[in-house]
Parts: structure tokens; C-alpha cells; sequence
């Protein structure tokens, strides 16, 4: 009876933390003036709590990207799945020293121009990991953002992380060519792929193919196994034309397997993967080409670096937002209307409009 309790116990504290950083996410993501003040508060408080080394770079972030369709939710469920079953298990024997105890999920769903709402059913799609008591799934809306995110998705993963999470999964909505913003908010990206989209003139394009990291065709299993294999090899092919910067991991990984210096590090296309996520065949490989990422950029000093670069990234990301909601707000809303009458009857430039905008912004905060 003891042991029961202790057990009854712990799920209630696993649930209690589950809810905390749900009430934790919600705050930050909230678009109230005093709600963000204590927003800000609880993240700085967070990481004065947190050990000095673990504030650069306290997990891991795995960023998802793909088209409409694609199978990106069934896809994450598999991985995460997948990861979390690595603990304990006594059949592997493949050593990986990155084994996440604890894995969280943020899926961001699109959300509607008219009336700005989310249907939110990634959680719906992933009830196995959903409903794991070592994972945790959190669907969050884009809230009319371009690039794939939401508003705060970066500060949400940064909660995750503070509350114990190894590793978070970000989902985002189904992507094109040019939203990008993904590479800015995880360490290694992914861009998961459907079979007969892999002609060269995509893999040419400059925009999502060319920032991703890791390359996955999935769905090769039944009667697109065969279309998915071609597939991958025309992206192989295409991505022949992109090449990493010099440093990248793999380029690092077929230096040493050529015998080359490994003080000259030569670039090197992304990795093209088949998977299944239905199957789970592929899975094993794709984790263990992300293993070898995840120990490299550690060792190398490039994650850190990276998470630096990032921070800077979404301070400017902020303040842009700051300063546009400050334009629209109540205190310079009679001037901004005042700005777009001159506008619409031609007696002001929309370059010239924007700066006296930003010269009323500017009087008013001071």
C-alpha cells in the first residue's frame, strides 16, 4: 500500500507540473500588457533558478517543417515515441549517450484570417504521445505570424525546457518555400517531404530546402515506396547545387571518413532520409543521424553558438512587434488616423508616412 501511494503521488505531481507549464505557455503567449510583464518576470525568475551551464543551451530542439499533408503529426508521434522508448530498453545496444528522459511537443496550427481562431488538433492526432507520462504535447496557434510559428513560440520551447524537458519537438504549420523562421528557433532542422515532390527545380529553389538540415522523404512504405525512393535520390541530386557553410557537421563526419584533416572541414549537402512513419521503418537511422548532430554540435562548441545567434535573433523579433502594436495602440492611434487620411488622398508617400509615424511613437514614449 505504501508503494501505491507513492505511486498515486508522483502522478499527481507529474500532472500538477503539466498543468503549471500549460498556465506557464498560455502566459506568455498572451497579447496583455500586464500579462507580459509577468511573463517576463517568470522567465527571468526561471533562469536565475536554472545552473549557470544549463542557461545557453539546456536541451535540445528538433524543428519540423513540411507541406500540407505530408504526414508531419503522425511523423512526430512515431519519433517521439520512438525516443521515449530508448530508456530502459535492454535490446539496444547501440550506446547512444543522448537519450532524452523526458520529451516535449509544440505543434503550432494555423490559425484563421477572419476570425483569428485554431482548430488545435495535433494533440487529437498524437494521442499515444499525448497521453505518454514522460511526453508532452502542447498545440499552440500561429496566431496570423508568417514563417511557421507563433508569436511566442521560442519563449514556449525555453518553458519546456526550464521544466525539465531533454528534448522539444517543434511542429510547425505546413510551410512553402520562404518561410523559413523555423532555423531561428531549433538546433537541427527537418524538413519532412512527400514522395513525388523531389524534381531538381525544387531542390534548386533558395528558401526552406536550402536552411534545412536534415532532408526525410516520408511515406515509403506500400505502393509509394518505389516513388518515395526516387524521390529522395532527385533530391539527392539537387541538393548537389546547396552546400552547407564550412564547419557543418556532416561535412566534419565525411571528412573523417575520407581520412581527411580534420582541421580542413569541407562542406557537404544535408542528408536525404527515407521513413515511415506508419511503419516506423527508418526511424531508428533518421534518430541515430540525429544523435551524431546533437553530439557533434555539442563538442564542436557550434550549438552554443548557434543558441547565441538565436537569442539576439528573437530580441529584435520583440522589439519589431513592440514597436508595431505601440503604432496601433490607443496612445497614437488619433495620429496614425490623421496619417492615413493624408495617405489616401495622396499629400504624403507611404515612406514618409511611416516616418512621422515614428517620430510621433518616439514623442510619445518619451
Amino acid at each position: 500500500m505504501p508503494n501505491e501511494n507513492r505511486g498515486l503521488d508522483g502522478q499527481k505531481n507529474d500532472m500538477s507540473r503539466r498543468i503549471a507549464l500549460s498556465k506557464a505557455i498560455t502566459l506568455v503567449e498572451s497579447k496583455s500588457p500586464r500579462k507580459r510583464l509577468m511573463a517576463d518576470a517568470l522567465l527571468s525568475k526561471l533562469r536565475q533558478q536554472c545552473a549557470p551551464e544549463r542557461r545557453i543551451v539546456p536541451s535540445f530542439r528538433l524543428g519540423i517543417a513540411g507541406p500540407p499533408g505530408v504526414g508531419k503529426s503522425t511523423f512526430v508521434e512515431s519519433l517521439g515515441l520512438h525516443i521515449l522508448g530508448l530508456k530502459g530498453n535492454e535490446n539496444d545496444r547501440t550506446g547512444d549517450p543522448f537519450r532524452p528522459d523526458k520529451l516535449a511537443v509544440l505543434c503550432i496550427d494555423p490559425s484563421s484570417h477572419v476570425t483569428g481562431g485554431s482548430i488545435l488538433g495535433d494533440k487529437t492526432r498524437m494521442s499515444n504521445l499525448s497521453h505518454h507520462p514522460r511526453g508532452y504535447v502542447r498545440p499552440s496557434p500561429s496566431s496570423g505570424t508568417l514563417g511557421g510559428l507563433g508569436s511566442y513560440t521560442y519563449d514556449a520551447a525555453s518553458l519546456c525546457e526550464l521544466a525539465g524537458y531533454q528534448m522539444t519537438i517543434i511542429e510547425t504549420v505546413g510551410v512553402g518555400q520562404s518561410e523559413v523562421e523555423l532555423a531561428e528557433c531549433c538546433d537541427l532542422f527537418l524538413l519532412l517531404l512527400a514522395p513525388e515532390g523531389g524534381d531538381e527545380l525544387q531542390g534548386s529553389k533558395k528558401g526552406i530546402i536550402e536552411v534545412a538540415d536534415v532532408l526525410v522523404v516520408n511515406k515509403a512504405d506500400g505502393e509509394t515506396a518505389n516513388l518515395a525512393r526516387r524521390t529522395a535520390n532527385e533530391y539527392k541530386k539537387a541538393m548537389g547545387l546547396l552546400r552547407k557553410p564550412s564547419g557543418w557537421w556532416a561535412g566534419t563526419q565525411q571528412g573523417k571518413e575520407d581520412g581527411a584533416d580534420s582541421s580542413c572541414e569541407q562542406p557537404m549537402a544535408p542528408p536525404v532520409m527515407l521513413v515511415s512513419a506508419k511503419a516506423g521503418t527508418g526511424v531508428p537511422e533518421l534518430w541515430k543521424t540525429i544523435v551524431e548532430y546533437h553530439d557533434y554540435a555539442h563538442s564542436s562548441g557550434q550549438l552554443i553558438e548557434k543558441r547565441r545567434r538565436q537569442n539576439r535573433y528573437w530580441m529584435w523579433k520583440y522589439l519589431r512587434e513592440r514597436v508595431l502594436e505601440t503604432a496601433k495602440g490607443p496612445r497614437v492611434k488619433k495620429k496614425a488616423e490623421m496619417i492615413e487620411q493624408l495617405l489616401d488622398v495622396g499629400a504624403m508617400a507611404p515612406r514618409e508616412a511611416a516616418g512621422e509615424l515614428w517620430k510621433n511613437i518616439i514623442a510619445t514614449d518619451s
